[in-house]
């Protein structure tokens, strides 16, 4: 009996311990031998960054501790290191995340490279361990230096303005929404331009500048589209002097003297009731030329910038005792009057231009001695 009950207990015993039992221990499978650990790697498995408050970057660090064997997972802290500072993690256990991971952020770092390690101190059940050094390069999100543009403009004319912004990596430039269609940017240099179409009284425009670690908006700026004018300048030039009876000229030289066209161009020349207008322009061709009263007038069309065009009218001094009176052996000297005006319409204000020039009348004829 006692033999038969000896030997039953042996083989429990044996059964026993091949289910799982270590010198009495009842072992749960994933555990390690008691007095043992299991080895663990820890690696840093990827970095973010964002820009953090006065121009500085906040750098968050992701990290992973991995079992050599089993089925559990480590717990615990494990403490990062950029060289001079660093932050620490608790591992997950369970939750949406995966089991052994962990991440935390470092405030406050200034551009340039750094070696990331991350240290797991281990615990009774799992060993300790450290990653290979990490090579990280810490950005700067932009910051404008150059953001002053002009905030006038000139219909038909190019606006433009060269944007500037430091950041690490070097930052690209973009329109924001909402600026013109006609307005460009170079991503690459910030340079700004485009022309003002005539019809355009203001317009709106933001530059935003963008590198991997932010962005920076310089603007909105409203800038006010002013209409270009038109500048003439008027030479009178006339027959000096002429004998009572006799014709003479005047000619006015109309010069477009601005950097823009000056559109729609009229001229006179204006003379005094001594002189009587007989034509104006060629007698042949008067061009557009009429006289009324004793006014030349003509419309010389569009001057361009530089371009010169005249009005020319012939008269007659008037002869006779009643021109001159009393005054019959005198010579008598009368004003002649230029005028051009651009009417620019569309374009703004238009230019004006005056001139004088003085003809002398000759008295001479029968009744000159009286």
């Amino acid at each position: 009996m006692h033999s038969a009950i000896g030997s039953a207990c042996r083989r429990t015993a044996g059964l026993i311990l091949g289910a799982g039992l270590a010198g009495g221990i009842l072992m749960v499978p994933g555990t390690a031998f008691a007095g043992t650990t299991v080895a663990t790697t820890t690696a840093i498995t990827g970095t973010t960054q964002t820009p953090g408050h006065f121009h500085q970057t906040a750098l968050n660090v992701q990290v992973s501790v991995t079992p050599a064997s089993g089925t559990v997972w480590p717990s615990g802290i494990v403490k990062v290191s950029d060289g001079s500072g660093g932050c620490q993690l608790t591992l997950v256990q369970d939750g949406p995340k995966a089991a052994g991971v962990g991440d935390c952020t470092i405030y406050g770092l200034t551009a340039g490279n750094y070696q990331l390690t991350a240290a797991y101190p281990g615990s009774s059940s799992f060993g300790a361990s450290t990653s290979n050094p990490a090579p990280v390069t810490v950005g700067a999100a932009p910051v404008f230096y150059a953001g002053s543009p002009p905030l006038t403009a000139v219909s038909g004319e190019q606006y433009s303005y060269t944007f500037g912004a430091r950041g690490v990596p070097a930052p690209s430039y973009a329109l924001g929404a909402g600026s013109p269609g006609w307005l460009h940017v170079d991503s690459q240099s910030g340079a700004v331009w485009g022309t003002a179409p005539r019809w355009v009284t203001s317009f709106s425009y933001s530059v935003t500048a963008s590198n991997s670690v932010g962005s920076a908006t310089a603007g909105p700026y409203q800038v006010r589209v002013m209409r270009h004018h038109a500048a003439i300048a008027t030479n009178l030039s006339c027959t000096s002097k002429v004998y009572s009876g006799h014709q003479g000229s005047c000619t006015l030289s109309v010069t477009d003297v601005g950097r823009f066209s000056a559109p729609n161009v009229a001229a006179q020349v204006s003379l005094p009731s001594q002189l009587r207008a007989r034509y104006c322009g060629q007698f042949w061709a008067h061009r557009g030329c009429t006289i009324s009263g004793n006014t030349a007038s003509e419309n010389l069309g569009t001057l361009r910038p530089g371009q010169t065009r005249t009005l020319s009218v012939v008269f007659t001094a008037k002869p006779g005792p009643i021109l001159w009176g009393w005054h019959h052996k005198h010579t008598i000297k009368v004003k002649v009057t230029g005028l051009a005006a651009s009417d620019q319409g569309f374009w703004g204000p238009g230019a004006r231009s005056y001139s004088t020039a003085y003809v002398t009348i000759v008295p001479r004829g029968w009744w000159w001695a009286f």
